[in-house]
């Protein structure tokens, strides 16, 4: 488990089956690609460009999304295009996993080809697909706090943590959510919250908002990683390694941050972690 931070994660192959109470998936999304068409079969799922946007030579129609759907989280691959100076490649067919809402689908993708950078996702690799209202395809647009009550969320924050130190986790939580009660902004106090619940082992709740956090924040990379945590807890081994791999690929886990961490264990012994905790040695 990664507790909370005052600064400011090819995917395994797995099987998935749509469930009852699995999110609603189809329809368009407006993201860094443009507007996306996503429809699918209840298991497998594709998107494909209806209005393109200017972040890649893309055309509509193009096919950018290929993923299955596991619980409520698509895993599979997001069409990117490629930039940089030492940059070879002119685009691919990046590694992403997506948490599945009614409202989006917001996650991280992993760039694989050296010396390049893929304009369409942030610096850690976040990336979210927001549905599409009537009108013209874009990006929503939200109005930024005011710096004041930034710094004060950051005061209350620290505030938390300090309480989360101590161990008295239902100070530290009522912090947390003051925190996001000035700015709702701030990931790290969606995920401290999580901590809190994960620390009474209530994981369920726990899960719940680490979700959250990710949803405010796709490059929150923290979010990833303690939702592998509670998964494995779970024994949900599959949903598990798809956020442990995705973390560890963006530089959010590493090998021995893994091995030493005792909410891995159910993972510990397959294939796929094995695999992902030695290519990061």
């Amino acid at each position: 488990m990664r507790l909370p931070r005052m600064a400011a994660a090819g995917l395994l192959a797995l099987s998935a089956t749509a469930g009852a109470g699995a999110p609603l998936i189809h329809g368009e999304y407006d993201s860094p690609l443009g507007r996306v068409r996503v429809e699918g079969d209840g298991a497998s799922f594709r998107g494909v460009l209806v209005v393109p946007s200017r972040a890649c030579p893309f055309r509509a129609g193009d096919e950018v999304l290929r993923a299955t759907l596991l619980d409520d989280s698509l895993a599979g691959q997001l069409r990117v295009c490629l930039s940089g100076t030492s940059c070879r490649a002119r685009e691919e067919w990046a590694s992403v996993v997506l948490l599945a809402s009614d409202a989006s689908l917001s996650g991280a993708a992993h760039v694989a080809a050296k010396g390049c950078r893929a304009p369409p996702v942030g610096k850690k690799g976040g990336i979210a697909f927001r549905r599409a209202s009537a009108g013209a395809p874009g990006p929503a647009v939200t109005r930024a706090p005011a710096s004041s009550s930034r710094a004060r969320a950051r005061r209350i924050l620290r505030d938390g943590a300090a309480w989360l130190a101590e161990g008295n986790f239902e100070q530290a939580r009522r912090r947390f959510l003051d925190a996001i009660d000035v700015d709702a902004s701030i990931p790290e106090a969606y995920n401290g919250v999580g901590v809190t619940y994960r620390m009474r082992n209530e994981l369920g709740r726990a899960l719940d908002w680490y979700k959250k956090a990710l949803a405010i924040d796709p490059d929150f990379g923290d979010a990833y990683y303690n939702m592998a945590c509670v998964y494995a807890l779970q024994g949900s081994k599959d949903m598990a390694l798809r956020y442990l791999q995705i973390a560890a690929m963006n530089g959010y886990a590493t090998a021995g941050g893994m091995d030493g961490d005792p909410d891995l264990e159910s993972v510990r012994a397959e294939p796929g972690y094995r695999a992902l905790v030695g290519a990061r040695m």
